[in-house]
């Protein structure tokens, strides 16, 4: 089976080198035919110097046209049969294309996504935002049928992908991964989840950047609501149908991981 592996990445020198490394420790580890495209999307820092010392991954530069563009700027490079996405301030988890794949071949699936987890925190600050909502999550209708998962940790057959029409190009930040999955749902296709499908997924480091994530993130949600009104309330608000799954609240002032069951992660259960 051929893989394609898609990063976009836009100004993220200071993580680009452990992301190469780390990304081509996953596919030498994982017994498929791959490729790593990283699609530079205008950035003016040193990421093609950075870039040109990885021979296994094929740059891409393009003019600054937003996250969506890059992803389908990847796709339409890509040879691969399966399109995978993650993200420059994401690192894999070694079997991470092996649940993957896994999980995709397992049945009648046009797409898959698993978890991303926040490394452990090194300050308050990146603890507070870490456990903040508004996070990056998954959305679960079953717990083997997602409804969202987040454009970090997705991957989709090459097929799904074209009869979708690809990223909405409208979606320069955020929101593209959301539009994405419910107009593959409305077309009939089921996303599977596969929770061993890990990715290490670092939140913002400082709270101003954290804000502006989140205003990039109100600033996706209108327009979805416009594009989606049947996916929205009165109060102009998403209604999913499914579970939001995310960083279990609290864990961060307890100083030691908590394993939590049930709905929204509110039951209680032993200490690890």
């Amino acid at each position: 089976m051929d893989i394609s592996i898609v990063i976009p990445v836009y100004n993220e020198d200071e993580s680009l080198p452990e992301l190469c490394s780390w990304i081509e420790r996953v596919v030498r580890e994982n017994q498929f035919s791959y490729e790593i495209i990283l699609v530079d999307d205008g950035s003016t820092d040193n990421t093609a110097q950075i870039a040109a010392e990885f021979p296994n991954v094929r740059y891409i530069h393009q003019s600054n046209r937003g996250l969506s563009a890059a992803r389908n700027t990847g796709a339409a490079a890509a040879r691969g049969e399966v399109l995978a996405y993650t993200d420059a301030d994401c690192m894999a988890d070694v079997d991470w294309l092996y649940y993957l794949i896994g999980t995709l071949t397992s049945g009648d699936f046009a797409g898959v996504g698993g978890p991303n987890v926040s490394p452990p925190a090194k300050t308050w600050v990146q603890a507070c935002v870490a456990a903040a909502p508004g996070g990056p999550s998954h959305v679960l209708l079953t717990d083997t049928v997602a409804e969202h998962i987040p454009g970090c940790n997705m991957a989709f057959w090459r097929w799904a992908f074209e009869n979708v029409g690809g990223f909405d190009p409208e979606y320069h930040a955020a929101g593209d991964d959301v539009d994405f999955c419910w107009r593959l749902q409305q077309g009939g296709g089921v996303i599977a989840f596969s929770p061993t499908a890990i990715v290490w997924h670092h939140r913002r480091f400082t709270l101003r950047a954290f804000r502006k994530q989140q205003q990039g993130y109100g600033e996706a949600e209108s327009l979805l609501r416009f594009k989606h009104l049947i996916f929205f309330g009165p109060t102009g608000t998403a209604k999913w149908r499914g579970q939001i799954y995310g960083t279990p609240r609290f864990s961060w002032f307890i100083n030691r991981p908590i394993i939590y069951h049930g709905i929204f992660a509110d039951g209680f259960f032993q200490s690890i």
